[in-house]
């Protein structure tokens, strides 16, 4: 509960701190904000590239496990590269949120490459795979939320 509170206090910060950017701030600050805002604009439409790329793989075509492993290591190697990023005070829980985005996005990647690549498809393997993925991408919803200045809906029960 405590940690729920100190949360949406640091989303209410976040808000007056970008209504109030460029009063006073410092311009080493405001460099590294506007440096990690670019870094995250190229890193979402890196990723929805990837995810049109996904959606739009033929099943019937002899390389989509191939091409969809493809698409999932670049997923994978996308993300790793956002959660090392230096994430600017002001956005709290970011750093976080996006170190368990890289954990469970490797894991996901991890298990679609065994179930789709053993002998036998193991449907129990891919199905871990697709939660892995699935948390991966809702801690990248709630890091564009909180990007966007919003309390990201379910964060707290997730």
């Amino acid at each position: 509960m405590l940690r729920k509170i100190k949360f949406i206090l640091y989303i209410i910060c976040l808000t007056l701190f970008l209504n109030l950017t460029g009063c006073g701030s410092d311009g080493n600050n405001d460099t590294a904000l506007t440096e990690y805002r670019a870094n995250m604009e190229l890193f979402y439409e890196h990723l929805n590239s990837y995810d049109r790329d996904l959606n739009n793989l033929d099943p019937e075509k002899n390389s989509a496990v191939t091409d969809m492993l493809s698409y999932l290591d670049g997923i994978a190697a996308l993300v790793k590269t956002m959660a090392s990023y230096n994430v600017p005070e002001v956005f709290i829980g970011v750093e976080e949120l996006a170190g368990q985005a890289d954990e469970y996005m490797t894991e996901a990647v991890r298990l679609y490459r065994e179930a789709f690549t053993a002998f036998e498809y193991d449907d129990n393997i891919a199905k871990a795979a697709q939660e892995n993925y699935e948390r991966a991408n809702l801690r990248l919803r709630y890091i564009a939320d909180i990007l966007r200045g919003e309390i990201p809906e379910g964060l707290f029960t997730n």
